[in-house]
């Protein structure tokens, strides 16, 4: 049996992703979420559990929206994989290739058809585990217009293997056009590897990095990546933070 749990977070205003069109719902949980909403499953091993996210266009005008899957950590064995905007993808599509069109006021539920609505597919290992998906809903018209939710699969077993050295990771500018400049706080001393990703999940840049304890900073230089959504993530061991920032 499937349990669901929601747990709000406290929403941080920031320039540019504050007047967004999308309103999401649970719709296992009846909730309306915030940005940036963790939904809490729980799985059974070698199982299938599925969540449902209904969007909203809040506008006075139509817009298109894609949904794009980050799996920031799948636990081994398991696979993730989602439906949107009419049609159902593998594990190997990170970003709807078809958009889904609203009218100013419409939601995906009101939509004739299957799949319409987000539905995120975890297939379970043999043994449950931690995983921790994020999907991020934005308009193709606007990069700036963008919610995203977490989904964290059986929450309590994740609670130690997510424990972070890191204490912030921030990202500045945030849209950027040349260079970002990545502030990292770190309680001690550690070796790790700063990642960038695209929003299809293909690694774009990625080097060798050592942090001092305290604050430090990396810069890297965008110049030549296409305008988009991207994720810089730093791994060291078993811990990953991962930020999303914005290219125009």
């Amino acid at each position: 049996m499937k349990k669901f749990l929601l747990i709000a977070l406290a929403v941080v205003s920031v320039k540019g992703f504050s007047q967004s069109s999308i309103q999401l719902t649970h719709v296992e949980g009846s909730a309306t979420l915030s940005a940036n909403a963790i939904v809490v499953g729980t799985t059974t091993a070698s199982a299938n559990t599925k969540i449902t996210f209904d969007i909203k266009n809040t506008s006075a005008s139509q817009k298109s929206y894609n949904a794009i899957r980050y799996d920031k950590n799948l636990h081994t064995g398991a696979s993730a994989y989602f439906c949107f905007a009419g049609t159902c993808y593998g594990d190997q599509t990170f970003e709807s290739p078809t958009p889904l069109t609203l009218n100013a006021g419409q939601s995906a539920s009101q939509l004739s058809g299957q799949y319409n609505m987000l539905i995120a597919d975890l297939d379970e290992a043999a043994t449950v585990g931690f995983s921790e998906i994020r999907y991020t809903f934005k308009n193709t018209a606007d990069a700036n217009d963008s919610v995203q939710v977490i989904i964290h699969y059986n929450q309590a077993l994740g609670l130690n293997h997510n424990t972070s050295v890191l204490t912030s990771l921030d990202l500045f500018p945030n849209p950027a056009t040349d260079n970002v400049s990545i502030r990292i706080n770190s309680v001690k001393a550690v070796e790790g590897k700063l990642s960038v990703y695209n929003a299809l999940g293909a690694v774009v840049n990625e080097k060798a990095v050592v942090l001092s304890e305290g604050k430090n900073k990396v810069d890297l230089n965008v110049e030549s990546l296409p305008s988009g959504v991207y994720f810089a993530s730093f791994k060291s061991g078993n811990n990953t933070t991962t930020k999303k920032f914005v290219v125009k």
